[in-house]
């Protein structure tokens, strides 16, 4: 597809270890870049310690936000992880998503190993956005 998302294998990889070292807690955090190519992740704490939610303060999403910036780069996708339950956006998901233009990815640890979903959301629904796993960068 056009305008599918690309995440080098490296930033995969280092998305699926946050949301692992973060158990049993949910891990959250944005990955950035140009065009439709994902240039660096951008790990958050959940300041919640919670296994159903993530929040991360508004000061360090700024901070975080003016760094993407300044690096000439857009946040392409929120990312979070679903420590046992399944890849799919809950109500609240939906309705906390910062932006339509951004893209929501799902790692989830219910199953023996990381299954990970792309969304493209609405403040009421949400549809699967394919992406691609690129092991050349």
């Amino acid at each position: 597809m056009k305008n599918e998302m690309i995440i080098p294998q490296s930033i995969y990889q280092e998305m699926i270890k946050h949301g692992y070292s973060s158990l049993p807690y949910e891990a959250c955090g944005f990955l950035a870049g140009k065009e439709n190519l994902v240039q660096s992740i951008w790990t958050m704490e959940n300041e919640l310690k919670s296994d159903r939610r993530f929040f991360v303060n508004k000061q360090v999403v700024k901070n975080n936000l003016e760094q993407i910036k300044n690096r000439g780069e857009q946040v392409m996708a929120v990312y979070h992880s679903h420590p046992t339950t399944a890849p799919v956006p809950s109500w609240s998901d939906l309705a906390h998503h910062m932006d339509q233009k951004i893209k929501m990815m799902i790692v989830s640890f219910k199953y023996p190993s990381p299954k990970v979903k792309c969304y493209q959301i609405t403040p009421s629904s949400f549809r699967e956005s394919p992406f691609l796993i690129d092991s050349l960068f």
